[in-house]
C-alpha cells in the first residue's frame, strides 16, 4: 500500500510542477465556463439592463418608490436622464427603456383617479422585456396600495344605514390618513411579497424524463469540469506511454514490488490527477459562478467520484491500445471533446432532438451530467445519484479491466 501511495504522490507532484498541467487545469476551464455563460445565459452579471428615469417629472413619495423598486432588481440599472439624453442613450442601443413619471402622478393616487406612466422601450434590446416586468411588477404594488389606502380613508368617513324604519350608524374603527393608510398597506410587501411565484423551466427529455433545465452558471460550469477531468485523466495517463517509450516502465519490474502493485500505483496515478482536478473545479464554480453544488454532498461525491473512475478507466484503456504518446496526444482531445459534446456539457441536451439524447445514455460523460445536475439544479438526492452512478462505475470496472489486461511495459 506505501508503495502504492508513493507512485500516487509522485504522479501528483509532476502533474502540478507541469506548467502546460496548471493552465489546463485552472486558466481553460474558468475561460470557457465564461465564455459559454455569457454566450448563452447569464453567468456573473451584475446589472445587464439599463433603465432611463426622466428628469423633472413627479418628484412625490410615491413616483420615488416606484423607481427605487426597479432599481433593487439586480440585473436591471436605473439611471437619472434628462429628456435629450435620454433619447440620444436609446439611439445608441446603452438602454432599454426610458420611464417618465407626469407631474400630478403622485396627486392622482391620493383622489382615486387613474394615474398614468410613459413609457418608451428599444425594439432593438433583448432586455427590454425583462425590463417592462420589473417596471409592471413595481406599479401593481404601487397601485395596490394605493387603492387599500383609498379605501381605508374612505371607510373612515362613516356614513349612516338606513334598514327599514331604523337609521343606525356603523362603529368608526379607525381614523388614517391616505399616507398612513398606504404606508400600512405597503409593509405587508417586505420581507417578501403577499403573492411570490416560482418559476421553473422545465423541458421534456429522453434522458431523464420531465426535467428542469439548468441554469446557465450550473450548465457550463458541471459541463467544463466533466470535460476537463477527462482530460486530466489522459494527461496523466501518458505519463504511463512516456515511461514506456523512455524504458522506465520496464525497470521497474525488477524492483521489489509485483506487477499488480506497479499498475495499481499507476492507476492510482490518473484517479489522483483526476480528483484533483474536480476538487478545484468544484471550488471554482461554487466561488466564481455560484454553483451552489447541491444540497447533499454524499449524493454529489457518489456520482462525481464515480465519474471520475469511468473517465481514468477509459484513459488507461486508450493508453493500452496505443503505441505512443503521440498517438495518445491526437487520440485524447478529439475522443474528450467528441463525449463531451454528445453527453451534453456544451449545451443542455434537453435542446438536442430525442436520438442525440439517446446516444447520450451511451457515454460517461451524457450519465456524468445526467446525474450532477439532477443533484446540483434539480436538488435531488441519493435517490438520483444510484443509477448514473451504477452506470459509472460499471463502465469503469470494464475499461480498467480491458486497459490492464492488454498493458504492456515496452
Amino acid at each position: 500500500m506505501m508503495r502504492i501511495l508513493a507512485m500516487l504522490r509522485l504522479s501528483v507532484l509532476q502533474t502540478l510542477r507541469d506548467r502546460g498541467e496548471l493552465f489546463s487545469m485552472l486558466v481553460l476551464p474558468i475561460a470557457l465556463t465564461w465564455v459559454f455563460g455569457m454566450a448563452f445565459g447569464s453567468v456573473g452579471y451584475e446589472s445587464d439592463t439599463v433603465v432611463l428615469w426622466l428628469e423633472g417629472g413627479d418628484n412625490s413619495v410615491y413616483a420615488e418608490q416606484l423607481r427605487d423598486i426597479v432599481d433593487e432588481q439586480v440585473t436591471i440599472e436605473v439611471r437619472d436622464a434628462s429628456a435629450d439624453g435620454a433619447q440620444e442613450t436609446m439611439e445608441a442601443d446603452e438602454a432599454s427603456m426610458i420611464v417618465e413619471i407626469p407631474e400630478g402622478f403622485g396627486d392622482s393616487l391620493m383622489v382615486g383617479e387613474q394615474a398614468t406612466i410613459e413609457v418608451t422601450t428599444n425594439p432593438d434590446s433583448d432586455r427590454s422585456t425583462s425590463a417592462l416586468e420589473a417596471l409592471q411588477g413595481a406599479i401593481t404594488r404601487v397601485s395596490t396600495n394605493a387603492q387599500a389606502a383609498s379605501w381605508v380613508a374612505e371607510y373612515g368617513d362613516v356614513q349612516p344605514v338606513e334598514d327599514g324604519d331604523v337609521i343606525w350608524y356603523p362603529e368608526r374603527r379607525f381614523s388614517l390618513t391616505f399616507d398612513q393608510a398606504y404606508e400600512i398597506a405597503d409593509s405587508f410587501w417586505d420581507p417578501d411579497p403577499p403573492v411570490g411565484v416560482d418559476s421553473v423551466i422545465v423541458s421534456e427529455s429522453e434522458v431523464r424524463g420531465d426535467t428542469v433545465m439548468a441554469a446557465s452558471n450550473v450548465q457550463y460550469s458541471v459541463g467544463f469540469m466533466i470535460m476537463f477531468v477527462m482530460f486530466m485523466a489522459f494527461g496523466t495517463a501518458g505519463g504511463i506511454l512516456e515511461e514506456r517509450e523512455q524504458g522506465t516502465l520496464r525497470r521497474l519490474l525488477v524492483v521489489p514490488a509485483s506487477r499488480p502493485i506497479i499498475l495499481s500505483g499507476k492507476v492510482a496515478g490518473v484517479i489522483g490527477g483526476s480528483a484533483l482536478e474536480a476538487t478545484i473545479l468544484v471550488g471554482l464554480g461554487a466561488v466564481a459562478f455560484g454553483v451552489p453544488w447541491g444540497k447533499e454532498p454524499l449524493a454529489l461525491l457518489l456520482v462525481l467520484g464515480a465519474y471520475i473512475l469511468a473517465a481514468s478507466g477509459l484513459a488507461v484503456f486508450v493508453t493500452a491500445t496505443v503505441r505512443t504518446r503521440g498517438q495518445l496526444s491526437a487520440a485524447g482531445p478529439v475522443l474528450t471533446t467528441a463525449l463531451a459534446m454528445l453527453g451534453g456539457c456544451y449545451w443542455p441536451i434537453e435542446i438536442t432532438p430525442g436520438y442525440m439524447q439517446t446516444i447520450a445514455k451511451f457515454t460517461p460523460t451524457g450519465w456524468a451530467m445526467s446525474g450532477l445536475l439532477d443533484v446540483v439544479a434539480r436538488n435531488q438526492g441519493l435517490e438520483a445519484a444510484w443509477l448514473p452512478a451504477g452506470i459509472l462505475i460499471l463502465f469503469a470496472a470494464v475499461t480498467f479491466a480491458a486497459g490492464l489486461t492488454v498493458l504492456k511495459f515496452e
